[in-house]
């Protein structure tokens, strides 16, 4: 199936005057990577909460952001970072100091250093409250994957409208690769005759293995019957219930390989031509493919 790497999903709760927000993004990663954002006393939950991530979601650089919001008569605690505070507060006199200012230190001076102050969190959560942030962690990937399906869906339209005009093509350039064949071979035999003076000596079966070798390294026959045979599996990778990315990746890869041995045995204007455009209908491909899970 195709699935785009790349999009967002949000959950939103409130559990005992508590608002939990969840934010999930995801962009392009080669591998899976996932970064959490979340209140202190989660902390000992990371590897459960990255292991739920890991159930949804197999490729991409993934951010979740979980935070909390005190509503009603919730208390905040606060404490005052002592130390901090008269390091500030002695960096603020050094620079009145140096610029020759008469201003009185305030105290809303100092609070504009975030580190001044620090928000008690409680030290445990409560097996209820966890169950209620790893049920909203599920809202908010199910919410991020169908955005990717719904992207998903636009690439396999774009891609298999590519593989269409692509078979299309290769198709051509067979036809046309067979029908040079004869005038190849007849070239071909004109040629070595045209170095053998006295065709008395000439060996007629040396010849024709002569001009099969060359015919083969002329032929393009096989290498468009693979090409067929990998979109057939491309088509088929994309339709199956199995992420497809990285196989759909390693067929780009064999599309290229076969173009580029085409455009190299071409001894036709017209297959050179086809070949250059399905170079670049394959980098187009490529290019959605990236974006692939």
């Amino acid at each position: 199936m195709i699935i785009s790497m790349t999009g967002f999903g949000k959950a939103e709760g409130i559990f005992e005057n508590k608002h939990f927000t969840i934010e999930i993004r995801s962009v392009n990663n080669r591998f899976l990577e996932i970064a959490f954002k979340y209140p202190k006393n989660l902390t000992p939950k990371d590897l459960e909460l990255k292991e739920i991530v890991r159930k949804k979601l197999t490729r991409g650089k993934i951010y979740v952001s979980i935070s909390l919001n005190n509503n009603g008569d919730s208390k905040l605690n606060l404490s005052v970072n002592k130390d901090i505070v008269k390091e500030y507060y002695s960096i603020l006199k050094d620079i009145r100091k140096a610029i020759g200012s008469k201003e009185k230190i305030k105290i809303d001076h100092l609070l504009h250093f975030s580190e001044v102050l620090s928000a008690e969190q409680s030290e445990d959560i409560s097996d209820e409250e966890y169950s209620f942030v790893c049920s909203l962690l599920n809202e908010a990937l199910g919410d991020i994957s169908k955005m990717k399906k719904k992207e998903g869906d636009y690439l396999r339209k774009d891609i298999f409208e590519r593989l269409d005009t692509f078979e299309k093509e290769i198709d051509t350039i067979y036809e046309k690769g067979k029908s040079l064949l004869p005038l190849v071979r007849t070239k071909v035999s004109e040629r070595i005759n045209q170095f053998l003076e006295d065709k008395s000596i000439l060996d007629e079966k040396r010849l024709e293995l002569e001009t099969v070798f060359l015919l083969e390294k002329l032929d393009i026959t096989e290498e468009c019957v693979r090409l067929k045979s990998h979109l057939k599996y491309f088509r088929d990778c994309a339709a199956s219930d199995e992420y497809a990315g990285r196989r759909l990746n390693f067929l780009i890869q064999e599309f290229n390989r076969e173009i580029n041995t085409i455009a190299s045995k071409a001894s036709d204007a017209e297959i050179s031509q086809l070949a250059s455009y399905l170079k670049e209908e394959i980098e187009k491909i490529r290019e959605q493919i990236q974006n692939i899970e």
